[in-house]
């Protein structure tokens, strides 16, 4: 390999973790469970009584002012949905039990747009 092409194999290599960053942050902020859709980047913390959402797009957070949120759990058959409201640290939150082993859906809708944003978990 000429030094040419070392050259080229180095600065694209260099370059991957550039590419990789370049869709959101995948890293827990909050200390949840972080899935993507898209763009946007959920991160939902479960508490023993409680649940915090927080959401990014292209690493701003969306404003908990410019959309809504909303929870739907299946769980043993029961599906339930509950509205996230806007918590003081800019994200969602809710006083909801989730059980271990439930299905849970993220709904974020753009308040000015209608836009609609989701994605599942399953809690271990």
């Amino acid at each position: 390999m000429g030094i040419i092409s070392k050259f080229f194999a180095v600065a694209m290599l260099a370059g991957l973790p550039l590419l990789a960053g370049a869709h959101g942050n995948m890293q827990p902020q909050h200390g949840g469970i972080v899935q993507m859709s898209g763009e946007t980047v959920f991160e939902l913390v479960v508490n023993a009584s409680s649940v915090e959402l927080y959401v990014s797009e292209d690493d701003e957070p969306v404003s908990n002012t410019s959309a809504t949120a909303k929870l739907t759990v299946t769980a043993s058959g029961k599906k339930t949905e509950t509205a996230l409201a806007p918590a003081a640290d800019g994200g969602f939150a809710a006083a909801v039990k989730i059980p271990k082993g439930a299905s849970v859906g993220v709904t974020v809708v753009d308040k000015t747009s209608g836009a609609k944003t989701f994605t599942v978990y399953t809690l271990k």
